[in-house]
């Protein structure tokens, strides 16, 4: 087992634990386009609708942190996500339903190990 593996089975553990009061569910529906742009019927070849969920810690808040996203606002908030426990990667402008309401993501990145997401959120 390598050091990725052993980093999401610890927090999957904290997340069903310790953390689960913190732990929020989402889903996102989106669609994306494919293939080339008609002027005329204003559509593109392709049309799919994408659905994923998952789980994390969603609200989050960067009050303390010393250092903020460039595109920070007082009411953003900051989700950790383990990427197994995610049906699908998450995008820029993906916007997720939570028991929260809407959130929009504005930034995404990953840690070192590539097993842990963190997202910056704002409401939609």
């Amino acid at each position: 087992m390598g050091i990725r593996d052993d980093i999401q089975s610890e927090l999957a553990e904290a997340f069903n634990d310790d953390l689960a009061d913190a732990v929020n569910t989402f889903t996102c529906s989106k669609v994306t386009y494919s293939g080339k742009y008609n002027p005329v019927t204003e559509q593109y070849e392709g049309e799919q609708t994408v659905m994923y969920q998952g789980r994390g810690v969603l609200f989050g808040s960067y009050q303390k942190d010393l250092v903020k996203p460039s595109d920070y606002q007082a009411d953003d908030a900051k989700a950790t996500l383990l990427q197994n426990e995610v049906t699908a990667k998450p995008q820029i402008n993906d916007v997720w339903v939570t028991s929260k309401g809407n959130f929009k993501i504005i930034n995404i990145g990953a840690d070192p190990t590539d097993s842990i997401w963190k997202v910056q959120l704002r409401k939609a």
